[in-house]
């Protein structure tokens, strides 16, 4: 069975909204990158035709921002993107040929080069009493309000490179950092680490880094009227997450909805 991918990124879509599979693809596309994702089922960038078109009258398609979690699209994207990006050996530059698999790459030196995946932390900022959180807007994907979000540096934990940051984005400082869940990206090659923290401050304590448009303070109550990030995404997810829990702040200052 094949998964296909578009030079666009995007595949097609059952009826059922999972990634539509097919036995043979279509003699109008020309393959030029595949990957085995699963024993059953080989994903393959195609050209020459749309994935909404593929996808018959409906024309649903998905892409890895709406399937990230879905763990066959996601590792079929990433293996394929992963295929396309690191075709020379970084070492001594000689072409690499990957295994079927898409996992192990080799150059002249048979070296093992595996598909590289970017730590990046990504979280709610709340106030003391957890009442609200912070939201901001990227200057680079302007018109909906996401979480503070960053690469991991090199020899830092990711609690401390999310308490750097929110500080270097935003200005403030936090403190509680904690661990709450992930997400693959395969849109970028990160694997997204959710996190959460709180502060005291309120307004912005520095100058930022300019990366954001706005920060915003919102209230559970106040997020319906918001526009937030996408569904899918593991910024809705911990957003919609913090909704849902009651808010009963514990003496100790730890986050109470985990």
């Amino acid at each position: 069975m094949f998964l296909l991918i578009d030079a666009d990124g995007r595949f097609p879509l059952g009826d059922d909204g999972e990634p539509k599979l097919f036995h043979t693809p279509p003699a109008t596309t020309d393959i030029t990158s595949h990957v085995h994702v699963s024993p059953n089922v080989t994903a393959a960038r195609v050209h020459g035709v749309d994935a909404a078109d593929l996808a018959g009258p409906a024309g649903a398609t998905g892409d890895a921002r709406t399937h990230a979690s879905h763990p066959l699209a996601a590792r079929a994207v990433g293996l394929v993107n992963a295929r396309e990006r690191t075709r020379f050996d970084p070492a001594d530059g000689s072409e690499v040929r990957w295994g079927d698999d898409g996992i192990v790459a080799r150059g002249a030196t048979g070296r093992p080069i595996f598909p590289r995946l970017d730590p990046c932390v990504i979280g709610l900022v709340e106030d003391p009493a957890g009442e609200r959180i912070l939201l901001v807007e990227n200057s680079r994907r302007p018109g909906y309000l996401t979480l503070a979000a960053g690469y991991v540096d090199v020899g830092e934990t990711l609690e401390a490179a999310f308490a750097r940051e929110v500080w270097e984005e935003t200005g403030r400082r936090v403190s509680d950092v904690r661990y709450v869940r992930s997400q693959p990206w395969p849109l970028s090659g990160a694997l997204m680490l959710g996190m959460a923290a709180r502060t005291a401050d309120t307004d912005a304590q520095a100058p930022t880094d300019g990366e954001l448009t706005r920060t915003v303070w919102a209230s559970r109550d106040e997020l319906d009227s918001l526009t937030l990030a996408a569904e899918g995404t593991i910024a809705r997810a911990l957003i919609d997450y913090w909704a849902d829990i009651p808010n009963t702040p514990t003496p100790e200052g730890a986050h109470p909805w985990r």
